[in-house]
């Protein structure tokens, strides 16, 4: 094949990579702007939840304050309307209290009354008895008078008891209407006293009767007030549970928008991190295609040159020395490396890929086989995490170097494809 037509191919190939590769970008590109554009969404939820969230803070703060409010208005209703009561209780016990001297003052009276009632029908008795007899003796005094010469002695002296009882009657009724005056200046003094008692028991009656219908009105506006305001108090506590309740769906919304926030920004992030890999590994591929298609080109050129040389002999290609084993595996690094040289052209990989190996488990383990991460517990020269993994490469993991890098080329090539694709990660990511 010609020098030409290498070239050719080679750009052919380019084209070719370059063609398949740019489908698969805008695709790419545009599940990215999807990420994007739920990321505007989740952004601008996040916004409205907190302002939302700062509403609804200043609402719970209002409420509070307007039932802190209420209840101060609360508790002063109540102390008016204990206050009230007392005022209430006072005068309901000054109007027992006038109601009682009242009765006392119109039984003074009525006592009195009887007393004088008593003594006058005492007096208005013996008035009778002594008109009588002295109506007697009147209409027996003439003929007493006439025949008082034909009587004998004891009937003179009969007539003298009469005038004798009549005598002691008239003084007995003296006496009972001096003392039925006294009695009667008693009686109106009594009577005075009482009716001056009820008078004032009247107007104290009468102010004790008005300060309780005052009372009463005054303790009737107190329950009053203080029912209002308990309604009051009722329907501001009622609000801030509303309000209460709204602030702890607009923290749930919150945390839920953030927590979206953060779901949208590790897929972008996680998107990215793929789009660079598959556009790392794309370039990788391409260069890997180029230095393949390069080195055709050099062969074929080499080619070319020894058959425009026939009597030269044909080039060898080169040889890798197989270092000592040591016992059961356990390689210096020196000698694992050696041994790595044939098991990356195993895999078809250039001299750069295994440059790229190198470089990699100089980072990871020095190519020490017994090398163990002392916090995460990687182990090998390939650091295995659990080192247990590379039993799949041969039973004797973790003292045989080669079960080791067999296990470690497996991995990188699942994984990366080659070990510059590997190198390139940790690089990026500081692991493989």
């Amino acid at each position: 094949m010609s020098i030409t037509t290498v070239r050719r191919w080679v750009c052919v190939a380019c084209a070719a990579i370059m063609a398949c590769g740019a489908p698969m970008v805008a695709a790419q590109a545009d599940g990215l702007d999807d990420l994007r554009q739920d990321k505007r969404q989740a952004d601008a939820a996040a916004s409205q939840a907190q302002s939302n969230l700062a509403s609804a803070s200043t609402a719970w703060d209002q409420a509070n304050a307007r039932v802190s409010a209420a209840q101060t208005r609360v508790a002063t209703a109540r102390q008016n309307l204990a206050q009230a009561k007392q005022a209430w209780d006072q005068a309901q016990a000054r109007q027992v209290e006038m109601a009682r001297q009242l009765f006392d003052a119109n039984q003074a009276l009525a006592e009195a009354r009887r007393k004088v009632a008593l003594g006058q029908a005492k007096i208005d008795a013996q008035k009778t008895d002594l008109n009588a007899y002295a109506r007697s003796i009147v209409q027996d005094s003439t003929p007493l008078v006439n025949i008082a010469v034909l009587l004998n002695g004891e009937s003179i002296a009969s007539l003298a008891n009469r005038v004798q009882w009549s005598d002691t009657v008239l003084t007995s009724n003296q006496v009972d209407l001096d003392h039925l005056r006294e009695i009667q200046q008693e009686l109106s003094d009594a009577q005075a006293s009482a009716e001056q008692a009820q008078h004032v028991a009247d107007e104290a009656k009468q102010v004790a009767d008005q300060n309780t219908a005052e009372a009463l009105v005054k303790r009737t506006t107190a329950q009053k007030a203080q029912a209002d305001l308990e309604s009051a108090l009722a329907e501001e506590q009622a609000a801030q549970t509303v309000a209460a309740t709204v602030l702890a769906d607009s923290q749930g919304a919150v945390a839920q928008a953030e927590s979206t926030q953060v779901s949208v920004n590790q897929a972008i992030a996680a998107e990215e991190a793929r789009l660079a890999e598959e556009a790392r590994q794309a370039e990788a591929a391409r260069l890997a295609e180029e230095a393949r298609l390069a080195e055709e080109r050099r062969q074929q050129e080499e080619a070319d040159r020894l058959a425009a040389q026939p009597d030269a002999p044909a080039p060898t290609p080169p040889v890798v020395a197989t270092p000592p084993v040591a016992s059961e595996g356990r390689l210096s690094p020196s000698e694992a490396q050696a041994v790595a040289v044939g098991m990356v052209r195993d895999y078809g990989w250039s001299d750069a890929q295994y440059s790229c190996l190198v470089w990699l488990w100089n980072r990871e383990s020095s190519w020490t086989w017994s090398a163990e991460n002392p916090y995460s517990g990687a182990y090998g020269i390939p650091q295995s995490l659990p080192g247990s993994k590379m039993a799949s490469a041969g039973a004797d993991w973790a003292t045989n170097a080669v079960t080791q890098m067999r296990w470690g080329l497996s991995y990188i090539s699942n994984r990366y494809g080659t070990p510059c694709g590997a190198w390139d990660h940790s690089e990026s990511y500081n692991w493989y």
